[in-house]
């Protein structure tokens, strides 16, 4: 009989490269979750007007840059 108590699954191992490409992948994804809400703040703050989001995106990545390096 199988003990339920005993899980012999084991679990996946990473590798410390698999790790760090792990982590390098959420942090780009924060930072792009960023660069898409700062972008979307500078169109409101220009009253929505259409047709200036290549604008806006720029103007938000020198924005987080900044306030990074501040």
């Amino acid at each position: 009989m199988i003990d339920p108590k005993i899980n012999n699954r084991s679990k996946p191992t990473h590798s410390a490269q698999q790790e760090s490409l792990i982590k390098g992948n959420a942090a780009i994804a924060r930072a792009d979750d960023a660069l898409q809400t700062r972008a979307y703040e500078l169109y409101e703050l220009r009253g929505r007007t259409d047709g200036r989001a290549e604008e806006d995106w720029y103007q938000a990545e020198v924005d987080l840059r900044e306030a990074a390096n501040t």
